[in-house]
Formats: structure tokens, sequence, C-alpha cells
């Protein structure tokens, strides 16, 4: 099988579960021609990854054991470097990433850009979740009983703009959830404006996140309503590639 082949394949198995399973709905779904989606279906159940009930196909044994084996062990850092390159050339900042570590984030990497006055390099340095934009994103996806948990706990401040209020952060997670970034000013280190959209495994949970950061007196530029909108979305976008990579599925 050729690797356009390969690729055909993997569109039609994600477009199974979306359709009515029949060849003319996979073939509308994908843009594949009718014939071309007939060979590779049949070829897939030859396989089990498909399983035919008159008409229609569906996902069958051997794509459902994958999907049921443990998680590989990704590497993150390795996963974002593309990404955090291209977020640092579209908004002239630096671009990191970084992991849940139980409650607390770590972060993995950053790509800076040129300035005379730039963010210091926070890599391999650990905080706790509620310190900024950063942690809080992953906090909105964290277990229900995680997060009673820790907003029960006393709450580290790092600034006079750290949020610790409890209601305060619950809401916060409410704007994650419904609009897919955060942006925070001066809350773990004074000076420091930060985006941040959060990177989720298959489960939902939100296993790093990535984020762009720079001096509060230059980022973002221009500080509108809009230009925030713009940069939050170019952060939520490449987060959620990487998600994807990880098993992750918009609408879930």
């Amino acid at each position: 099988m050729s690797v356009g082949s390969i690729s055909r394949a993997f569109q039609l198995l994600r477009a199974v579960p979306d359709t009515d399973g029949t060849l003319s709905a996979l073939a509308t779904q994908t843009g594949i021609p009718i014939g071309t989606v007939s060979r590779l279906m049949g070829t897939l159940e030859q396989q089990g990854a498909v399983l035919r009930s008159e008409k229609a196909y569906r996902i069958g044994p051997a794509v459902t054991a994958l999907a049921a084996a443990e998680p590989a062990a990704y590497d993150l850092g390795s996963l974002a470097t593309q990404h955090l390159g291209e977020l640092a050339s579209q908004t002239n900042e630096t671009a990191g990433m970084a992991q849940s570590v139980e409650t607390d984030l770590l972060h993995l990497s950053q790509i800076a850009t040129e300035h005379d006055v730039a963010v210091r390099d926070w890599t391999g340095v650990r905080v706790p979740a509620h310190s900024g934009a950063i942690g809080v994103v992953m906090m909105a996806y964290w277990p229900e009983e995680q997060l009673d948990a820790y907003l029960e706990s006393e709450l580290d401040v790092f600034s006079q703009c750290t949020v610790t209020d409890s209601a305060a952060i619950r809401q916060r997670l409410a704007t994650v959830r419904s609009v897919g970034w955060l942006w925070t000013t001066d809350e773990y280190a004074t000076g420091v404006t930060t985006v941040a959209a959060p990177i989720r495994d298959r489960t939902g949970t939100a296993a790093g996140a990535l984020h762009v950061h720079g001096p509060s007196f230059r980022f973002p530029s221009p500080d509108t309503a809009q230009s925030r909108r713009r940069i939050g979305s170019l952060v939520q976008e490449r987060a959620d590639a990487v998600s994807g990579v990880l098993g992750w599925k918009q609408g879930r």
C-alpha cells in the first residue's frame, strides 16, 4: 500500500464514526472517489479494521484493540517544537510549552525572539497551577475532585496580581472552557503578560499548555481586544494540533 493509500485509509477510518458508514457517505465526507473508497474499505475489512453490515461499515475489532491499548509515552516538548517556532514568528514574542505535573506546571521548552528586553528562560522551572494563565488553562480540565481539593488548600501568592480566590478562579476556568485560551498579566512574575491554551489528551484531561509571553509594556501590541483574540486564537490552534496527536478530538 502506497503512502497515499495509507493516508486515505486513515481518512476513511476517521470518517466512519461521523457518517452512516455507507460508501457514498464516506466518499462525500472525505472527497475520495467512491471506487477508491470501495477498494480501501475492502482492504480494511480484511485486516479487521472495519466490519461490514449489509451496505454500511463500522469500526472493527483491530482498531478497537489499538484504541484500548496503553497510551504511548509522548515527548510533549518534541511534539510542540514546530508549533513554538511558528508562534514565536507570528507574534514576535517568546513561545513556550509546559507539562502538567500533579497540581503544578513544568516548563519544558521555549523559543525566544530577538528583543533588547525579553522574558527570562523558564525551562525546567516548576510552579503551582494557579500562578498564571499557563496553569489555569490546565486546571480547566482537571477532574472535579482534584480541582476541589486544590482550591480548598492554601494557595501561594507570587505577586500583587496573583489570583487565589476560589470563586474568581472558577470563573476563569469557565472562560477557558468557553473561549479556549486565557490572558494574565503580572500574576507570577511582575512585568510579564502571558496567553495560554491547553493541550489535551484523548481523555480530555489537560496534558500541558502552549503559551506566548512577553514584557507587559510591549505585549500584546497593539493591546486591543481584537489583538488579544487574534493571538489567543493562534495559540489555541497550535495547542489543538498537538492535542490531536495525543488523541483528543474536538467536541468530546
